[in-house]
């Protein structure tokens, strides 16, 4: 089964490390990722909330995708990596926040793989995330990134 790779760059008038404030707290990802419909934090091993299971709207008949997420890298306030370590999908996110002139950029890079032939329709549905359509919905996440972080949005760069 074929990976599938998606990737950005979100532009923002907001801090940093404000930027990070909201990429690293899993449950506010519902708020400014269109395609995910709940985000629930379970608590890791040290105690921090370093698990979530995320359900994310997808067509029927595969509603809901539920995928569980471990944060396996955290360098405040740069970088974030997170795997899928359990449902339909594997593979790992990373968020890289760096300063840029009048604000910050999030550089994010997932790459994903479906575990099993029985959810191989959702490879067409991830690979949407790079159609215009898909791209229009990584630049809306964007501007409701940098919104819950307390900027303006900027001008985003999205795969496609």
């Amino acid at each position: 089964m074929g990976a599938v790779e998606i990737s950005g760059t979100w532009r923002t008038t907001a801090s940093p490390k404000d930027v990070w404030n909201v990429v690293v707290d899993l449950e506010t990802w519902p708020s400014w990722w269109p395609a995910i419909r709940a985000a629930e934090t379970l608590e890791g091993p040290s105690g921090a909330p370093d698990k979530a299971r995320l359900t994310f709207d997808t067509p029927a008949p595969l509603r809901p995708i539920v995928v569980g997420l471990t944060v396996t890298e955290r360098d405040a306030p740069e970088r974030l990596v997170v795997d899928a370590t359990d449902g339909p999908l594997t593979g790992q996110a990373t968020f890289a926040i760096a300063p840029e002139d009048e604000g910050s950029r999030a550089d994010f890079d997932l790459r994903l793989r479906v575990r099993s032939r029985l959810f191989r329709p959702i490879e067409s549905i991830l690979n949407r995330a790079n159609s215009p359509a898909g791209r229009e919905r990584l630049g809306r996440a964007g501007d409701d990134l940098a919104e819950l972080a307390g900027g303006e949005p900027r001008e985003h760069e999205l795969g496609g």
